[in-house]
């Protein structure tokens, strides 16, 4: 039996990287019956990607979490209550599971992070796997007290060493730093690539370029300056002749955080009327992403080094060649996967480069579908039974090495 427990996320949040990890766990264990225990309403959205599921893949819902939080003693309730419930939750699935069993924990409030270890002290047999979510990079880049408490929890769960427990990240470089700060050991931790692909059919995209068309630069995902995405509006001023005149234009793909308010200008599209927190539409998110030449990102040197970003994997899905500023994220990718864009040194030199691209377009268009090539490689490595694979096989050398 494969028990694998979300115990944080209580609605939509991480849906498909759930279904993801239930589709990788019983692909490496098609015998073994897996059983999917969440909070009730992500339970629930969960189970829909699974209506015509094997018989062996069981749902088992727990109540949600309704707790006010409007002030600080609110807040502190909900705290309480996150965590025990989590020691209620967890010391159910320990106490379900077999022997042989294993046992997965998918995401879990940070507080409960050691709470894991000390239960699992008493399960030494049932082997344990913790996904590793973004909010490690906290235990290097904190931003404030929140962030820093979190790192805290993070750094103590690591001095704690249990048997047959192992981490899994969600980037093959959040592993090699973590392993590097001598936090965790080597064979302590297993590294996947999990993509939020909402289909296994990774069909290729029909990526087709005229010539006369408006080149189209857009930004997926939520737009704020937790992701820099102002920077954006400073290079569509920079551009204004270009956009002013029909050759380029650039766009944001997504929900507009309130952090971005204050940089919003006609230079750059949206879809949702320059309106903070509008939501958009999942059919017209993808719709848009489709229609885009490129996708631009501007994270810094120390974003997104840790975690797995949603908005990368759908410009990978639509095949979309990326025009990035250099970070460690986007070096490694592009190690692997060869070309898939533009790396650029700074906000002038892609500035730079997005003029030479209405320039010289011509002399791009080769380069253009050397990208899409690379990113559709690159793409078919990320199916899940590809993935699933090269777990599966991480797995048995762990094990044959002990």
């Amino acid at each position: 039996m494969i028990y694998i427990l979300e115990a944080f996320v209580e609605d939509y949040l991480h849906v498909l990287a759930n279904v993801n990890i239930i589709k990788i766990f019983n692909n490496i264990h098609p015998e073994q019956p897996i059983f999917f225990s969440s909070p009730k309403k992500h339970n629930d959205n969960v189970r829909k990607y699974f209506t015509h599921a094997p018989s062996n893949i069981r749902f088992d819902p727990f109540e949600n979490l309704t707790v006010d939080t409007g002030n600080i003693f609110k807040r502190t309730w909900l705290i309480l209550s996150r965590f025990f419930r989590d020691i209620r939750v967890l010391l159910t699935t320990f106490r379900r599971a077999k022997a042989n069993d294993i046992i997965v924990i998918t995401h879990i409030y940070f507080t409960s992070l050691v709470l894991i270890k000390i239960i699992k002290k008493f399960y030494p047999r049932k082997a344990t796997y913790l996904v590793i979510h973004g909010d490690v990079e906290y235990v290097f880049y904190p931003k404030g007290m929140q962030q820093k408490l979190v790192g805290f929890f993070h750094k103590l769960m690591f001095k704690f060493s249990c048997k047959n427990f192992h981490y899994i990240f969600l980037t093959p470089v959040s592993k090699q730093i973590l392993v590097s700060a001598k936090l965790i050991k080597e064979n302590e931790g297993f590294a996947i690539e999990l993509p939020t692909f909402a289909t296994e059919d990774l069909v290729q995209i029909q990526n087709t370029r005229s010539q006369s068309e408006i080149i189209k630069i857009g930004h997926i995902g939520s737009a704020g300056t937790r992701k820099n995405v102002h920077y954006m509006f400073k290079v569509a001023q920079e551009l204004e002749n270009l956009i002013k005149n029909g050759l380029i234009q650039l766009i944001n793909v997504g929900v507009l955080e309130g952090t971005i308010k204050p940089f919003l200008s006609p230079l750059v599209i949206d879809y949702v009327d320059g309106k903070i927190n509008k939501p958009l539409s999942r059919e017209q998110y993808d719709v848009q992403i489709s229609r885009l030449d490129y996708a631009v990102f501007f994270y810094g040197q120390t974003d997104f080094i840790l975690r797995s970003s949603a908005a990368f994997f759908d410009a990978i899905f639509f095949e979309k060649p990326m025009i990035v500023l250099k970070n460690p994220f986007f070096i490694e990718v592009f190690d692997r996967a060869g070309a898939i864009g533009y790396i650029c040194e700074d906000l002038d030199d892609m500035v730079s480069l997005i003029t030479d691209l209405i320039k010289s377009k011509a002399n791009h268009e080769s380069r253009y579908l050397t990208f899409v090539e690379n990113i559709r490689k690159y793409k078919s490595s990320l199916r899940i039974e590809n993935i699933s694979d090269k777990l599966g096989r991480d797995f048995k050398q762990q094990i044959n090495s002990n």
